[in-house]
Parts: structure tokens; sequence; C-alpha cells
């Protein structure tokens, strides 16, 4: 399961609670209702709306402000099978963790174990051995990627690798 949403306080009395979320916009939780704490168990989301700074979210479970408390700092999951589509050649980067990269020459480089994500560009780390290399997810680096054969082809430059 991936974290995509984590309560950060309650909103009022009637159960709503202020939430960082971590997919790309709101939208996706009109497709992905169904979230779990750590222990599994479910929560369905009925109502997300912008908040400031945050999102206002409500739901079934929850009714009233102490079911809101009781909330706080409580991170949520979805299955990545419950994610919705994408069109042909998008992909969601979690789906990059796990592909081997290797040059555009066909140089291996490792694997990609993690995504730095940041507001200028996000960074794959790729572990070779016990070395990890940084690597910018755009296209000057990340020539395609083919999540059948599980690879990620990368143009490196002088000294990247």
């Amino acid at each position: 399961m991936i974290e995509v949403m984590k309560i950060t306080n309650t909103h009022g009395v009637k159960g709503e609670m202020k939430a960082q979320y971590y997919a790309e916009s709101m939208a996706f939780f009109k497709k992905v209702k169904t979230l779990y704490d750590k222990k599994g168990n479910p929560y369905t989301i009925t109502g997300i709306r912008e908040g400031k700074g945050c999102a206002l979210v409500t739901m079934e479970e929850i009714s009233d402000m102490n079911g809101a408390e009781g909330m706080k700092n409580v991170s949520l999951f979805a299955k990545r099978e419950d994610f919705p589509p994408l069109p042909k050649g998008e992909y969601y980067l979690i789906d990059l963790i796990g592909l081997n990269a290797e040059t555009v020459d066909g140089e291996e480089i490792g694997e990609v174990v993690n995504i730095i994500e940041s507001a200028a560009q996000n960074l794959l780390v790729i572990k070779n051995g016990e070395k990890e290399v940084l690597v910018p997810k755009c296209d000057a680096f990340v020539d395609r990627v083919d999540l059948e054969e599980k690879k990620i082809y990368i143009t490196p430059i002088e000294g990247l690798i």
C-alpha cells in the first residue's frame, strides 16, 4: 500500500478533517475513495475540498469532532491496484521503484530504490552495489521507461554515474 494522505487536524464539529495529500490533485480521491490506516482499517471518503493549504476531508466512519480528533496524525494508504488507470505511455512515480536502470547504450546502472520529490524536480535514487546514484527525472536524463520490461533508460552526462 502507498501513503496518499495524512490527517493533520480537525475542522469544525461535524467530523471534517484537515489533511495533507500526496496525490497530484484531489481528483485522485474522487476515484480512490477507500483508504486504509496502518492496521488495515478502511475509511471511505465522502467529501474532499480545497482548504487553506490543505484538503478538507469527510469520511463515512467519522461523524463528529471526537472521531476526527482520534484521526490526528494518522497516515492513510491506498492499494496500488485501486489507482485509476493512466493513458498509454504514462505512469505513476511509484511504478518506477524496482525498475532496472541502464544507459541508452546498454550499460547497467542499478535499481531504482526511491524517488526524492522536490519543488524543482524529482530525483531517482539508483542503487548500484554500495553506491547510490541520483539522477534527475527529466527528459534530458530519462530517455524512456518500459514498465513491461521493468527498465528505465538513462542518458548520462560525464560524472553522473
